[in-house]
């Protein structure tokens, strides 16, 4: 999927609970693993109101967190580590956990242009009475992907969610039987899919904008609509399973490079063809790796993957509905069959759809 050192990923942390026998007396310890930017945590970026780097005003102090090297940063952050145990919160029952830092890995990633990954590991004696555990952190640590780990009990029993910052998880039982509710599952994920496309999703926006000033009438807006969405639809599930596996490094690109073609196209051709139709359905193929990239990110448990991704899938759609719906509220109901409207709005318009998708694919390949 998508890999920038200036994008902002949701951290993902693997909760297991291990007997500790040197603890007098034994008793459970919580272990918690975060995969995150601790790059992001030190720069003290908000990662709840931004999704760039580039886009905050830390965006500078990130970038040269991110040149120093893993034994520099890890060091930094050590020293760090309190501020960051407050931001955690962990609960046994009633009982507030108190978290101990135990380890920090990061990525040896010599390419600034790729982010980098920080292995944080942390954990917390719990009491004997088996209350459930619920965990969270603070909103500008940005979302949280909580998955619950264990070798004995059934995968589909495990606690899996995509938090909202600032969110606290559900009751996680220590002995499975916990996994999320199937309403929160497509709620959270029809929400992940939706905010993919808005506000996130700039270039599959541009590319559905390109899409519909080609024909603002419904009909040639529909077929291409729909061979894009069941394009789409195939490779999101493929690649999500595994099937289809292409680097970033290829996909973004290619994918500026579509905004681009349709932009073109609208500006060359002024009937609906077949040898527009069978591009479209290939571009949608691309698009469909990458929204792809953010459920592999995520990484659901077996038993919630399927009704995850069909939710997410529909978020999609719902996003490129709210973005088509007002398009053709403003120009599509007045345009009809008006000669003007291709020449002062269609036209001009695509110019600056191609404009974008060529400014992206230049940044995106300097970036590769």
């Amino acid at each position: 999927g998508p890999a920038r050192a200036h994008e902002i990923r949701p951290a993902v942390a693997d909760l297991s609970i291990t007997p500790a026998t040197t603890i007098a007396p034994p008793t459970n310890q919580l272990h918690i693993a975060i995969e995150f930017s601790t790059e992001m945590f030190l720069a003290g970026l908000d990662a709840s109101l931004v999704s760039n780097t580039d886009d905050a005003p830390q965006g500078k102090d990130y970038d040269a967190l991110r040149n120093l090297s893993p034994a520099a940063l890890e060091k930094q952050f050590s020293q760090q580590w309190p501020r960051f145990k407050r931001a955690l919160t962990g609960l046994a029952g009633t009982q507030v956990l108190e978290f101990q830092f135990k380890s920090l890995e990061v990525e040896d990633n010599p390419m600034i242009s790729l982010p980098r990954s920080s292995k944080l590991s942390v954990y917390a004696a719990l009491p004997s009475d088996n209350s459930a555990i619920q965990f969270g952190w603070d909103d500008k640590l940005g979302p949280l992907v909580l998955r619950q780990q264990s070798k004995t009990i059934n995968p589909d029993d495990l606690y899996t969610a995509y938090l909202a910052p600032g969110s606290m998880s559900a009751p996680i039982s220590r002995y499975g039987q916990t996994a999320q509710p199937t309403l929160m599952v497509m709620t959270d994920y029809i929400k992940t899919g939706f905010v993919h496309i808005v506000p996130k999703g700039f270039d599959h926006i541009l590319f559905v904008l390109g899409l519909f000033f080609y024909a603002a009438r419904w009909k040639p807006l529909l077929a291409q609509i729909t061979l894009f969405t069941v394009a789409h639809s195939i490779t999101l599930i493929l690649a999500s399973t595994g099937y289809i596996n292409l680097p970033s490094i290829f996909i973004e690109p290619l994918i500026a490079v579509s905004i681009l073609y349709v932009a073109v196209e609208n500006v060359r051709r002024k009937h609906l063809n077949a040898a527009r139709l069978f591009v479209i359905f290939g571009f949608g193929l691309l698009h469909g790796i990458g929204f792809a990239s953010v459920l592999s990110d995520i990484g659901l448990s077996k038993g919630q993957y399927i009704l995850s991704l069909v939710s997410f899938n529909i978020g999609v759609e719902l996003g490129q509905l709210v973005v088509l719906m007002p398009a053709y509220l403003l120009f599509g109901v007045v345009a009809g069959n008006a000669l003007w409207y291709r020449e002062k709005i269609a036209i001009p318009a695509s110019y600056l759809i191609g404009a974008a998708g060529l400014w992206m694919f230049i940044t995106r390949i300097l970036a590769d």
